[in-house]
């Protein structure tokens, strides 16, 4: 009824709006699924390189201790813990002196470096806190080296 109202000239002006805010919503729709699509590859890819990086320390850590496979069965999952419980002092905010959260994990440390010497001798236990800090360092200059050929392949910005 509200249609015949319209002339044949009004109706057809009316419908090309319809379909063009039919295909700008269409196509809005299609840009924000296309970009869920990319930040969730993304995400999946950040994950498959934190999994490489944790089986590369697995790989250096079990060599740098020189662990046979019955010490490297034992000592992985206390390895884990005592990550995990680092992580969660890290995360913690209750603790704000700085000094306090140091030693808070240096006490941790303590624990575990006896929980180590459970699976392998004392002189290697001691090793695992600097086999750890040997491989964050070499990830860290790795990083570095990468983003400096990034800053290089890049072309640089201009005006700024």
């Amino acid at each position: 009824m509200v249609w015949e109202m319209y002339t044949h000239s009004t109706r057809r002006k009316a419908i090309k709006v319809m379909k063009t805010s039919f295909s700008l919503i269409l196509m809005l729709i299609l840009g924000l699924a296309s970009q869920a699509q990319s930040i969730k590859s993304d995400r999946d890819g950040r994950a498959a390189e934190i999994k490489k990086i944790q089986a590369m320390e697995m790989a250096f850590i079990t060599k740098e201790l020189n662990l046979s496979p019955d010490e490297a069965q034992k000592f992985w999952p206390v390895f884990n813990q005592y990550r995990n419980e680092l992580k969660g002092m890290a995360a913690e905010r209750k603790v704000g002196d700085h000094l306090e959260k140091q030693q808070k994990m240096l006490d941790i440390r303590k624990k575990y470096r006896e929980d180590f010497t459970k699976v392998m001798s004392h002189e290697r236990a001691n090793k695992v806190f600097g086999a750890e800090e040997e491989f964050k360092s070499l990830v860290r200059r790795e990083f570095q080296k990468r983003q400096a050929e990034k800053n290089q392949l890049e072309p640089r910005k201009k005006g700024f």
